[in-house]
């Protein structure tokens, strides 16, 4: 400023008034550029003065159109409007073209981002007729790409996307890498917001490798470009490509901390978003509601791009409070929401915001009001072109017709969903419109297409999964969306197909397992490289906090699995929660990231003759599959596959189920003790009394019972056959457990291993469970000298590491901890050192190379899997420790069902090995023990020996 006011003097000194005019326009340049816009506004006025009385027409116009521009940063609308029409004049006469178009295009952006769409066409189309009778082509392409964007906000995509291309083109030819990547980035929006997803990928994908090449630039950046990408791939049904996009895009964000637009909060908040949809997809509601206050919290700036995320977290919120059910909440946050978009460019939001208003609608049986709401959105979809997001609509005003009981309506509308969808990758989308067809086909007992519709919708369903490396994805991904397989069971049995039925119930409940049992182990450390260094950090966080909490936990009441509790633990526990969150990721890119680990085949579900064959005549094989409206048992055996309706309901089901399990595990309360028979006879009566009423039980003496859903959490021994006098089922047949039969299957077909010998038996915690020792004296006294009895101190997580793969049976007689916040941590306690933290946990299990004929796990609730009777996965409900030790190669597994009290377990473990030693099988042992427990007056309530089952894997 010193040199530009030394210059004026000069100027002025020599009355040189266009020096001056330059000079004081430089000056105002420099107060514009410190954001003192008061003084730059003030000196611009100087120089157009003085120009205007001087003559000196092309200063004077460039000063009068930095006013505009000053005018813009301020907002003020109207005065960058007049002050730009000023300036025309002055530009005119002095043959400035360049600057009569810069200023009718920076109006036409000022216009547009205020809504003024009128003003901001007719500024767009002068600023192109001068710059096209110039010449200047690159800035003709930015003016196109700008009217394009227009267009976009105005929903006028068809427009939008001629704009687009011609821009692109030229900027391809002149080389332009800058603004190509920016108008695939364009490109890519306008395809979404289509529909199209595959035109959207390609476009993405080109942007980003220009990016990658040339850095981010002032109008677009790779992490930006990767979250749209990872949106695009995930509405595709590429869930997969979409986390690993999304996961690079939030890598490079943080590491360039605000560079080129990346790492802003703006940029963050975007990233945030795009994970609580891709939460959304997976059904973790909970992350994903979490992922939108985030988003809604970083975008915490007053312009339009951040208001737009703030919308969009608001209606990820709805739709969580949608899918939990809370209907209300629902209607209520998108009737705020709705009122605050008013004259939006989110011209995408506000009917999707209408589509899910209208099925909260619905759910509240309020068919007027959804019928609006739905009817809107499809209209406004449709105008705007968004080809999918109206399948989307057609297919919930399908079910609205559907559940009114207009069937043909509902019919015409799926069929015109799919018409829509002929040319688009959507089987988000795509897998309901079939799944609602099938349903409505069926009603009116078109069966043959209704299946052709219900293997159409699985198809979908299973390539998006079929896509994602991980097990824990794949069901997460279909937690909600086991009904199709269901209702295809029972189109198949209901047209006389049983076998098809019951390779369709395999088909949803095997997959999760056998995809681990085709994989092979998983990833060891040596397959983690340069994360191992984090991997040793947060299994020492683990170590040392699980540390904390052991010292302050007690046992209650004898019962093994106990944990304490207390306000004292808390954080530390929330700390844990945390690390084993961290340490589950690190996991899952280790897999992720392990070519050899995404390389191998799936495995496949067996046909029913398989499992036929697999039968001894004495046989039967009870494979449970339970639906929203029914129940179906699949009966097979030796010579025959039959499927039976139950009749009963997922809901009277899984409320008959937690009202048994309230009764048996609490034999301490004098009501509840004498209670338990009510519920299991119902049960029995619901379960199996129709399966032993059709005669296909006759000449059993084995059952092996698949459960599902809910079925998993109940003890099928203690069932009761009413007469007189009543039995229980383990009184008259051996019985055991299969995760499914092609899991079962698959298990026993594992290639021979080298027999083990003896049994190793772990005591850890002799003094806080004195019956375990009983238990492994037990072991001792069946074995002799091949068995291996640790005790106290020497029962380390080492210990088992080196000894258990040699034996022939493994008999753990600890706590067991159920973490139900995250599964894969649940574990079994044994005792710490030799670098071992004691902890045996599911994920580590699964590592493991056993040869057991027999592991017994007598510690707590080590029979089931992550979740409560509110929340059972489907399928195999995999991650369960019993389930862990079949994939590791045990043969047989014995886990529980719910806590069990010390001094009883170890009387009954006497038992059970006394009948082992005698030469009994394994199901022969347990089954003799349970009848004798339930003979003796102080073991006869089921609490004390119907949680013991036992897992086939042999």
């Amino acid at each position: 400023m010193v040199i530009l006011r030394q210059a004026l003097r000069g100027f002025a000194a020599v009355n040189d008034t266009t020096g001056m005019a330059i000079v004081i326009d430089n000056m105002g340049i420099a107060f514009f550029y410190v954001n003192e816009m008061d003084s730059a506004e003030a000196y611009f006025a100087r120089a157009f003065d003085l120009s205007e009385r001087t003559g000196y027409q092309i200063m004077a116009g460039n000063a009068m159109g930095k006013l505009a521009i000053v005018s813009s940063v301020r907002g003020d609308v109207e005065q960058a409007k007049d002050r730009y029409a000023r300036a025309k004049p002055f530009r005119e006469r002095s043959g400035d073209l360049g600057g009569v178009a810069a200023d009718q295009h920076n109006l036409g952006l000022l216009a547009s981002e205020h809504g003024d769409r009128a003003t901001a066409h007719q500024a767009f189309n002068e600023a192109l007729a001068t710059l096209r009778s110039t010449g200047e082509l690159e800035d003709v392409a930015t003016v196109l790409e700008n009217m394009g964007n227009l267009a976009r906000d105005e929903g006028n995509y068809a427009a939008a996307d001629t704009l687009y291309r011609q821009s692109l083109q030229t900027f391809r030819d002149r080389g332009n890498a800058v603004s190509t990547a920016s108008l695939l980035e364009d490109l890519g929006i306008l395809a979404t917001l289509r529909g199209d997803f595959p035109a959207a990928v390609p476009s993405y994908t080109e942007a980003v490798g220009i990016l990658k090449r040339i850095g981010p630039t002032p109008s677009a950046n790779e992490s930006t470009v990767r979250m749209r990408l990872s949106l695009a791939r995930a509405s595709m049904g590429d869930l997969q490509g979409a986390r690993m996009e999304l996961d690079h895009a939030e890598t490079l964000a943080r590491r360039r901390h605000g560079r080129g637009g990346e790492g802003t909060p703006l940029s963050l908040s975007r990233i945030a978003l795009a994970r609580g949809d891709l939460s959304m997809t997976f059904n973790r509601f909970a992350d994903a509601e979490r992922y939108y206050a985030r988003a809604y919290r970083l975008a915490s700036g007053k312009n339009e791009l951040d208001a737009e995320v703030r919308h969009w977290a608001q209606f990820g919120a709805a739709n969580v409070a949608f899918r939990r059910e809370n209907y209300v909440s629902t209607r209520t946050s998108l009737a705020r929401l709705l009122g605050t978009l008013g004259d939006t460019i989110e011209l995408d939001l506000v009917p999707q915001a209408h589509l899910l208003m209208g099925q909260a609608s619905m759910r509240l049986g309020d068919t007027l009001a959804a019928r609006a709401a739905i009817g809107r959105a499809i209209d406004t979809l449709h105008a705007l072109g968004n080809i999918a997001g109206e399948a989307d609509a057609l297919a919930r005003l399908g079910d609205l017709e559907a559940g009114s009981g207009a069937v043909q309506a509902a019919e015409t509308l799926y069929e015109q969903g799919l018409q829509r969808l002929t040319a688009r990758a959507a089987p988000g989308i795509t897998w309901s419109l079939h799944a609602g067809l099938a349903r409505v086909l069926r009603r009116r007992n078109a069966l043959a297409d209704a299946a052709t519709q219900l293997r159409a919708a699985i198809g979908e369903l299973e390539r998006v999964s079929g896509g994602l490396l991980l097990e824990e994805h794949r069901a997460a991904f279909q937690a909600d969306k086991w009904d199709v397989y269901i209702e295809l069971a029972q189109v198949e049995r209901a047209r006389g197909k049983t076998e098809a039925a019951f390779e369709t119930s395999e088909r949803l409940r095997a997959r999760q397992m056998l995809d681990l049992l085709a994989r092979g182990r998983v990833a060891g450390r040596q397959a983690m490289g340069t994360l191992a260094g984090r991997e040793q950090d947060l299994r020492r966080q683990m170590a040392e906090l699980s540390r904390q909490i052991d010292t302050a936990s007690a046992t209650r009441d004898g019962l093994r699995g106990g944990e304490a509790t207390g306000a004292a633990l808390a954080q530390t526990r929330a700390a844990l929660a945390q690390a084993q969150d961290a340490y589950e990721a690190l996991l899952l890119e280790v897999r992720e990231t392990s070519p050899a680990y995404a390389a191998l085949v799936r495995g496949e579900t067996a046909p029913a003759r398989d499992v036929m064959q697999a039968l001894t005549p004495d046989e039967a094989l009870l494979e449970y599959l339970v639906g929203d409206s029914t129940t179906l048992v699949f009966v097979v055996t030796r010579d025959s596959v039959t499927a039976l309706d139950l009749g009963v309901s997922r809901g009277a089901l899984a409320a008959l189920v937690d009202f048994a399990r309230t009764r048996l595990v609490n034999p301490t309360n004098d009501a509840a003790r004498r209670a338990w028979r009510a519920p299991l006879r119902r049960l029995y009566g619901q379960l199996v009394g129709p399966v032993e009423a059709s005669g296909l039980l006759a000449g059993k003496q084995r059952l092996i019972v698949a459960p599902h859903a809910e079925l998993h959490y109940l003890p099928f021994a203690a069932l009761v056959q009413p007469g007189m006098p009543e039995q229980l089922l383990v009184e008259r047949y051996l019985i055991e457990y299969v995760p499914s039969a092609s899991v079962w299957l698959q298990l026993r077909n594992r290639p021979p291993r080298t027999p083990g010998g003896g049994a190793l038996a772990l005591a850890p915690r002799p003094e806080a469970l004195p019956g375990s020792q009983a238990e492994v004296a037990a072991v001792r006294r069946a074995y002799g000298d091949q068995a291996r009895v640790l005790v106290g101190a020497p029962a380390t997580e080492r210990a088992f590491r080196t000894l258990a793969p040699q034996r022939e049976v493994v008999h753990l007689a600890t706590h067991g901890v159920l973490n139900k916040h995250n599964p894969l941590f649940s574990f079994v306690q044994l005792g710490a050192g030799g670098g071992e933290d004691g902890r045996l946990e599911v994920h580590e299990v699964y590592g493991l190379s056993l040869q057991a004929r027999l592991l017994v796990l007598s510690a707590c609730q080590t029979g089931v899997a992550g979740g409560t009777m509110a929340d059972v996965p489907p399928g195999d409900d995999w991650v369960g420790l019993v389930n862990a030790f079949l994939f590791a190669g045990a043969a047989n597994v014995l886990g529980t069902l719910w806590p069990v009290q010390d001094a009883s377990t170890a009387r009954f473990m006497g038992r059970f090995y006394d009948e082992l030693g005698a030469g009994r099988s394994e199901p022969e042992a347990l089954a003799l023990a349970q009848r004798t427990a339930l003979r003796e007056t102080a073991s006869s309530h089921p609490f004390y020996w119907a949680g013991f089952t036992l897992v086939r894997g042999n």
